[in-house]
């Protein structure tokens, strides 16, 4: 059967719109590789509201996207979101709400509406900016520029550039979210560095005492430090600090706390332990701790084995606990005074107790009594000191091996397995 005339120009009409379609999608794959090949969130609107209004031939539009729980306008192009805000749609909400809160895509023509940049308003066309699983917002196009409304097929059109754009939008933020991480990985490497060059190498090289150690890390780099420094051959310091920060903030004071107790040590060994805990204190408050959040807990004793004394301040620390071969009781170490860098010119108080052979110090932070069982009850400061009080005849390394292993043990079943780094010192006298 032979073509009619209006047969060949139906043919030729379904072809040119069929070429028309093919560099429509030609044109929607391009922009969709530009579009999820930009990482910044403010450069993606920017592209996708350029290409979302020569897609559909509008003359204005606005993308708003929801920030903690409010639709917030990003990019407008000439138009105010106070008259975008004023398109009231179903049940008086207004429509980009609407849209945004039911998933759903609206056109209205024929509004002939005029806004307060003397536009006048025929047609507005708004879609949802949204995934599979999560919507992030919505984009709204005001007026064809041919006057004939919007139709059927600009929405469906729009909705291929839309479904890039929120595929970008995720992209981004996992970007931004993997990049966190990256920074946050980063900072707790370095930070274990810093605290890795303080915490001393081989401290049970004392005569006449036996010391024993462990140091257990949480998850995020914590505070905790101690170091055992020999000031001459009958005497040296023990001191076991916390900095109440984490991460490389926590291990920058825990640096300059370690540096500076060395430094008076060094010019200064027969200080006294309140005096040290002074000094150390207004250095840092008076030129080192700059934040009112920052501040760090101390305590400080002397062993001094030729006249069987230890003498110690408790700057803010958790007690020392102390005990005697013959005692019955365990004595708490707690004269002092308060935390170190925050109130500079504080006076602080020191405390004596006799050493005698077997004589045992047992030093810890608030990482142990502060670690949790499953139904979130703390370890304690009875647990603690009766843990200590039941494990006398253990070696120093022996007794502090033991405590981590209870701590194990105590922590099972609880959602965070350590909540805080601690650490374990004890110090026998043979």
């Amino acid at each position: 059967m032979p073509l009619t005339a209006t047969s060949l120009s139906n043919l030729e009409s379904l072809e040119k719109k069929l070429e028309s379609q093919k560099a429509e999608l030609r044109d929607l794959a391009t922009m969709g590789t530009v579009i999820t090949s930009i990482h910044d969130i403010d450069a993606i609107l920017s592209v996708v509201m350029d290409m979302a209004v020569g897609l559909v031939n509008g003359e204005v539009g606005m993308i708003l996207l929801e920030e903690n729980s409010q639709l917030v306008s990003r990019i407008s192009w000439g138009v105010s979101e106070s008259f975008v805000r004023s398109l009231v749609y179903e049940d008086e909400t207004d429509l980009v709400t609407y849209c945004f809160d039911n998933q759903k895509t609206a056109i209205l023509n024929n509004l002939h509406l005029n806004c307060e940049q003397s536009i006048r308003v025929d047609s507005v066309i708004c879609a949802p900016i949204k995934t599979s699983e999560k919507c992030y917002g919505v984009i709204v196009i005001i007026n064809r520029q041919d006057s004939t409304g919007f139709k059927k097929e600009d929405l469906e059109i729009l909705q291929m550039l839309i479904n890039f754009v929120a595929v970008a939008i995720d992209n981004s933020n996992l970007l931004k979210e993997k990049l966190i991480k990256q920074k946050i990985e980063q900072e707790i490497a370095i930070a274990r560095q810093v605290q890795k060059t303080i915490l001393p190498e081989n401290i049970d090289c004392i005569a006449g005492v036996e010391i024993g150690a462990e140091y257990v890390p949480a998850k995020d780099v914590g505070g905790d430090f101690y170091d055992v420094i020999r000031t001459n051959n009958e005497q040296f310091v023990v001191v076991l600090g916390d900095v109440s920060n984490k991460g490389i903030p926590a291990a920058l004071v825990m640096s300059a706390a370690s540096g500076i107790i060395k430094s008076v040590l060094d010019s200064e060994p027969d200080v006294e332990m309140s005096l040290l805990a002074e000094k150390v204190n207004n250095i840092l408050a008076k030129g080192i701790i700059k934040d009112r959040e920052t501040f760090v807990t101390l305590f400080f004793a002397r062993f001094d084995l030729k006249a069987k004394e230890l003498s110690y301040c408790n700057a803010g620390h958790l007690p020392g606990l102390f005990a005697t071969p013959d005692s019955k009781e365990i004595i708490k170490l707690s004269k002092g005074g308060t935390l170190i860098g925050q109130f500079p010119e504080t006076k602080y108080n020191m405390g004596k107790v006799p050493l005698l052979t077997g004589s045992r110090l047992f030093l810890f932070t608030d990482g142990l009594t502060e670690s949790v069982d499953s139904n979130m009850n703390l370890f304690g400061m009875d647990r603690t000191e009766e843990l200590f009080k039941k494990e006398l005849k253990l070696e120093p390394q022996q007794f502090c091996r033991k405590v981590k292993n209870r701590i194990d043990e105590y922590s099972i079943g609880s959602e965070i397995e350590y909540m805080d780094d601690f650490t374990l010192l004890q110090i026998k006298v043979n």
